[in-house]
């Protein structure tokens, strides 16, 4: 099928934007979403562009030129069933240069709160924790809000909630959390032994294929847990299993704020760093 070349973005949908996702080979509903962007950005990246996250008819022909499309079907299903070994999802290049920008709700409600609950944490720490708390979505409405539960730690997607009496208390939870995994007192973490996390079908992800555009067929992965920062988030968040958003946004805002990590850098030493 043949279409008018035309710039695709933000906001953008139909055929042409479903055949993209295809290319990058994520959740083709044909609506360019966050995670399209995301996913944009980062072969924009690979490919020694800049990583605006517009695609122009030149790199839309760029990329039909150097990668055949996927089947339509619902869902990928590359990795239905598979376990990968380590800790490294393949597909999605890691990026250290997302611009972040934090919401109103972090600037004026949690920046305070967190000098409050852990000014006297070094800054790797704090920043690690503002990161998650933005990436788990805390503004107005959200859960992590209204539970004051930044972190939405104990808050699982079958609806359990885990509610703090205050923002502080919601903060010292991420805190506790993060200290109590790296002196190895969380089954979930098992310092110095062997991880296994199995392959599953998110129906969390189905049912949301735009919020999280990824397919809901997660890989599995197998690996000694040593404290690595993609171990964390692949065992923290159901997301990081299928794809590299999560890791690339805490490293690029690491780098916003002057401090270099890797994917490899470990949480004893994150939080230590000032």
């Amino acid at each position: 099928m043949k279409f008018r070349r035309q710039t695709l973005s933000r906001g953008s949908n139909g055929p042409q934007v479903k055949q993209l996702q295809q290319f990058l080979k994520i959740n083709a509903d044909g609506d360019f979403g966050t995670g399209t962007e995301m996913a944009v950005k980062a072969w924009q990246t690979a490919n020694n562009l800049p990583p605006d996250g517009i695609v122009t008819p030149q790199q839309f022909a760029q990329m039909r030129a150097a990668s055949p499309p996927a089947p339509a079907t619902p869902f990928n299903e590359k990795f239905k069933g598979v376990t990968l070994k380590g800790s490294t999802y393949p597909d999605h290049p890691i990026v250290a240069n997302l611009n972040i920008t934090l919401t109103q709700e972090l600037k004026n409600e949690y920046l305070p709160a967190l000098h409050q609950a852990m000014g006297n944490q070094p800054r790797g720490f704090q920043l690690l924790c503002t990161i998650m708390a933005h990436k788990e979505g805390f503004k107005v409405g959200s859960r992590s809000y209204r539970t004051n539960n930044p972190g939405n730690i104990g808050n699982t997607d079958s609806g359990r909630n885990r509610s703090n009496s205050t923002l502080a208390d919601g903060i010292l939870l991420q805190k506790n959390y993060i200290a109590d995994i790296v002196a190895g007192k969380l089954d979930a973490y098992p310092m110095g032994k062997q991880k296994i996390i199995p392959p599953f079908f998110s129906q969390e992800i189905a049912k949301n294929p735009k919020s999280y555009g990824m397919s809901p067929y997660l890989p599995g992965y197998d690996f000694v847990f040593t404290g690595q920062l993609d171990q964390f988030v692949k065992i923290y968040a159901t997301g990081a299993l299928g794809g590299n958003g999560y890791l690339s946004m805490i490293i690029s805002f690491f780098a916003q704020n002057g401090l270099t990590i890797r994917p490899e850098s470990k949480l004893q030493d994150i939080i230590k760093m000032g």
